[in-house]
C-alpha cells in the first residue's frame, strides 16, 4: 500500500512538474511563433537590427538608443511596421520581474501593440525573465528612423536588452507581388540542463497555399536575441532547417526521401547560422528557400546545440513573376 501510495505521488508530482513547465517556460521549444500577419502586397519586405548593440543593465530613467537607415522608393508607402524591443536579465534584485520600460519615438511614448516571454522555467539561480515587446510605427517610422528604450520603474527594478529590431514592409506600384507571413514570438532555448538539441528546437509554421509555378524568389529570414554568442569566444553551434522532418524521422532516411519525391520537395537544413559578439547580440539570418519550397504548408526550425538563443522573428516571403 505504501508502494502504490508513493508511485502514485511520484505521477501526480511529475503532472504538476509539466502543467507548471508548460504554463511557464523552460528552455525546450515550448513556445513556437505564431504568425500574425499574412497578406499578398506590390512591394518589399525587410527586417534590420540597424546599430543594435548589447546595453548592459539599464536603471531608472537610463535610456538606450538604436538609429536605423530605413531606405525605400519615393513612391513607395508603408503597409506595415513593426519594432521589437529585446529584453532580458530583467529583475528586481535577485527575482525576476517583467521590466518596465517605455518605448519612445520623436518624444512620444509608443503604445505595447504584444508582448512575448519566456523563461528558463525551472528553480534556481538567475531564472530572470527574458522576452520582447513589440510595437507597431506603421504611421511613424520615417527615412531616417530612431527609437529609444527607457526604464520607468522608479522602485529600482532594472533589465539589458540585446537592441531593438525594425520590420519594414511597402508598398510600391513598380515592385513585384510578394506574399508574406510575419510569425512572433519568444521561445528560449538551450540543449543544457537535461534540455536536448532535439528538444531544444522550435518550428515554426506559414500554413497556406503556394502556387509553386509562380515563385520568383522564397527568402527566410529569423532574428534570435544572443544567438551565435559565447563568452569564450568559441563557436556558437545553432541548426536552422526548412521544410525538413528530421526530428520525426532522423532514423528513417529512406522513408524521408520516399515523401519527398512524392510530394517533389527538397529540404534545406544549415548550420551555425547566428553569429554575434560582446558588441552585436542580435543573430539575424536571411536566406534564399526558394528550392525548398512545398505546395501548402511550410515550416522551419531552429535548433540550439549549446549555444543558448531566444526566437523571437521568422518572416517569410515570396516574390512571384507575374
Amino acid at each position: 500500500m505504501q508502494m502504490r501510495s508513493r508511485t502514485l505521488f511520484k505521477i501526480v508530482f511529475a503532472l504538476i512538474l509539466l502543467l507548471v513547465s508548460s504554463a511557464s517556460g523552460s528552455y525546450a521549444g515550448d513556445k513556437p511563433l505564431n504568425t500574425v500577419f499574412h497578406d499578398k502586397v506590390h512591394g518589399k519586405v525587410f527586417f534590420t537590427p540597424g546599430d543594435s548593440r548589447y546595453s548592459g543593465v539599464i536603471n531608472y530613467n537610463e535610456t538606450y538608443t538604436v538609429n536605423f537607415d530605413v531606405g525605400m522608393p519615393m513612391n513607395a508607402k508603408v503597409k506595415l511596421a513593426r519594432l521589437y524591443a529585446y529584453y532580458v536579465w530583467s529583475k528586481d534584485g535577485t527575482i525576476g520581474v517583467y521590466p518596465t520600460m517605455e518605448v519612445i519615438d520623436d518624444d512620444v511614448i509608443l503604445t505595447e501593440a504584444a508582448n512575448y516571454t519566456d523563461n528558463k522555467g525551472f528553480v534556481g539561480l538567475y531564472d530572470f525573465f527574458s522576452g520582447v515587446n513589440v510595437y507597431d510605427v506603421t504611421n511613424r517610422v520615417s527615412e531616417n528612423y530612431q527609437a529609444a528604450i527607457k526604464n520607468a520603474d522608479a522602485d529600482g527594478s532594472t533589465f539589458c536588452t540585446q537592441g531593438i529590431g525594425l520590420l519594414v514592409i511597402y508598398e510600391c506600384q513598380d515592385c513585384p507581388l510578394v506574399e508574406y507571413w510575419v510569425n512572433e514570438g519568444a521561445d528560449m532555448l538551450y540543449a543544457d540542463y537535461g534540455i536536448t538539441p532535439g528538444m531544444a528546437t522550435s518550428k515554426i509554421y506559414f500554413n497556406g497555399d503556394v502556387e509553386l509555378k509562380n515563385i520568383k524568389k522564397a527568402s527566410l529570414i529569423t532574428a534570435a536575441p544572443s544567438a551565435g554568442y559565447t563568452a569564450s569566444g568559441e563557436t556558437a553551434h545553432n541548426r536552422l532547417y526548412f521544410n525538413e522532418e528530421e526530428s520525426g524521422l532522423g532514423s528513417f532516411s529512406f522513408l524521408k526521401e520516399l515523401l519527398k519525391l512524392v510530394f517533389r520537395y527538397e529540404s534545406g537544413i544549415w548550420s551555425d547560422v547566428y553569429f554575434s559578439n560582446d558588441i552585436v547580440q542580435i543573430g539575424v539570418d536571411e536566406r534564399d528557400v526558394s528550392n525548398y519550397m512545398k505546395p501548402s504548408n511550410n515550416f522551419a526550425a531552429v535548433q540550439d546545440n549549446y549555444d543558448y538563443m531566444m526566437l523571437t522573428n521568422a518572416i517569410l516571403y515570396i516574390e512571384e513573376n507575374r
